[in-house]
């Protein structure tokens, strides 16, 4: 039954956030704490997904915009690089996981790991912090 209604609240946040007029698009401090605990969401999504069983964190903030629509809508570019921490250890990434080789970041797809380039990730994530809701919207890497 709970299962249910946290779906129909889903459904209708999202609804109220489509309705609503969006408002400006403005540049935010990357050390903004809502932007911190977005963009760990969205690396957790893309650790959960590619087959690489290294996890990957964030090694650079590239840009962070947000747009108010009902809560706020996050558009991230980072780049991020490989760690020594496998999957399976259930570490944090973003704290206890060095990076390997800074310098040889890699590129990766959620299917394949090509390594010797850097890689950009964009990712896009509705944040409703009062709800405790975060969805992510998009996300793509890339070599620069």
């Amino acid at each position: 039954m709970m299962g249910i209604l946290q779906f129909f609240c889903t459904l209708l946040f999202f609804s109220l956030v489509a309705a609503a007029p969006p408002g400006p698009v403005v540049d935010v401090d990357s050390n903004d704490p809502e932007v911190q605990a977005c963009a760990s969401f969205a690396l957790e999504a893309f650790n959960r997904f590619n087959q690489d069983p290294h996890l990957y964190a964030i090694t650079k903030f590239t840009s962070v915009k947000r747009a108010n629509i009902g809560g706020g809508m996050y558009d991230i570019e980072v780049e991020v690089g490989k760690t020594k921490c496998l999957k399976e250890s259930n570490a944090d990434p973003s704290s206890s996981c060095a990076v390997i080789n800074p310098e040889a970041k890699v590129l990766f797809h959620v299917s394949q790991i090509f390594p010797g380039a850097y890689a950009t990730c964009h990712f896009i994530v509705l944040s409703a912090p009062w709800k405790h809701q975060r969805t992510l919207i998009q996300s793509s890497c890339v070599a620069p």
